[in-house]
């Protein structure tokens, strides 16, 4: 779990040059005891901080500290708006305590007086919730969040199909190649705008290329030993970018990323 020794530490480093602070990778944010604290910290140095979460922890007192920590953007991942199609991707999600801790935020915010966090509703579509969009516009506009995001689903093994490809392929990655098997929709080029914009920290401290990178299979150096210049202009960081400009399809996690 991230420590806030390591993260002021981070922060200090990267401030001047840091526009936007994306503070989650691969877990839920408010199992960290001390990630409102973070996140305050954060805004204390004039940094823009936004989160995502399942909203299963928007208790009172969360949302009281949630509202004065400075949180600019609160990303809630919902992908169905009924239990028996939530549950099918938020395995042992519950949409009712979903549904409460949004009203319950949304309610106390406008209390407050503020604009901030901005909530966004965020909906991957899959084959199994794309016949609930109609009313889930209905729901989200009821409900007041200020954005609604339908977003495509990463997939793995999509070659031989699945049931989470939306039948609309409006909202699909991928789309049927005509010989029975699947592929990307967007063509692979041999370049990436995310290697020169920003990075992933992990828990620990390493750094890692970018949020596709799950398991931090490339290590590009580590906040214990080495300072963010030296990490950003490494013999491991340099080698990484030249290969992805001169063919991408040899990077496992760039395989499957439409960006």
């Amino acid at each position: 779990m991230l420590q806030p020794e390591l993260f002021q530490s981070v922060i200090h480093q990267v401030k001047n040059q840091l526009t936007w602070l994306h503070l989650y990778f691969q877990g839920e944010p408010f199992l960290n005891p001390q990630f409102l604290e973070m996140v305050s910290f954060a805004h204390s140095q004039g940094v823009f901080t936004s989160t995502s979460t399942n909203a299963h922890y928007l208790d009172e007192k969360r949302i009281a500290l949630l509202l004065s920590s400075g949180l600019r953007q609160l990303i809630v991942s919902m992908d169905g708006i009924t239990q028996e199609v939530y549950e099918q991707y938020r395995v042992g999600g519950r949409l009712s305590k979903v549904e409460e801790g949004l009203k319950l935020l949304l309610k106390k915010r406008k209390v407050s007086g503020q604009k901030f966090p901005r909530v966004v509703l965020q909906f991957l579509v899959t084959g199994q919730n794309e016949h609930q969009i109609p009313a889930l516009k209905e729901w989200a506009k009821k409900l007041g969040v200020d954005e609604l995001q339908l977003k495509t689903t990463q997939i793995y093994d999509f070659e031989n199909g699945s049931d989470l490809i939306p039948s609309d392929l409006g909202y699909s990655r991928y789309i049927p190649d005509g010989n029975g098997k699947w592929k990307l929709k967007k063509k692979i080029e041999n370049k990436c705008w995310r290697m020169w914009q920003g990075a992933v920290v992990t828990w620990d401290g390493k750094v890692v290329p970018c949020c596709f990178d799950k398991d931090a299979q490339h290590v590009m150096g580590t906040f214990a030993s080495e300072s963010l210049k030296q990490i950003w202009k490494s013999d491991s960081y340099q080698a990484f970018r030249r290969q992805l400009l001169q063919d991408r399809s040899q990077i496992e996690i760039c395989k499957n990323c439409t960006e």
